[in-house]
């Protein structure tokens, strides 16, 4: 009778335990899950820092390559005058549109 009750104590405990290590294994995934996702997170918004630092590179390495308006001018000018050409131009509308668009923008 005494064995009885104790493989019934054992048998109980060993239940509770099994609940206890069931409950702490889903919340171990949990937290395995939280840290990957964390981990692909960091990973991402290193990445996402390197394109954004290439970007502001390239962007001030290129400001180089902006032609100055009066530039432009006198090219269009001189092919004008090379081939001919007669040019009728809005340049009035695209100042107009383009003020337009920095008021928009600002």
């Amino acid at each position: 009778m005494n064995q009885t009750m104790e493989l019934k104590f054992t048998s109980k405990s060993l239940q509770r335990k099994a609940w206890k290590s069931e409950k702490n294994k889903k919340s171990e995934k949990l937290k395995v899950k939280k840290a990957i996702e964390k981990d692909s997170f960091e990973r991402q918004f290193v990445n996402m820092e390197v394109q954004a630092e290439f970007m502001e590179s390239f962007m001030a390495g290129s400001t180089f390559l902006w032609t100055v308006e009066d530039h432009v001018g006198n090219l269009i000018q001189q092919v004008v005058d090379d081939y001919g050409l007669e040019v009728s131009t809005n340049t009035d509308h695209a100042i107009s549109s383009k003020d337009e668009l920095s008021r928009r923008l600002a």
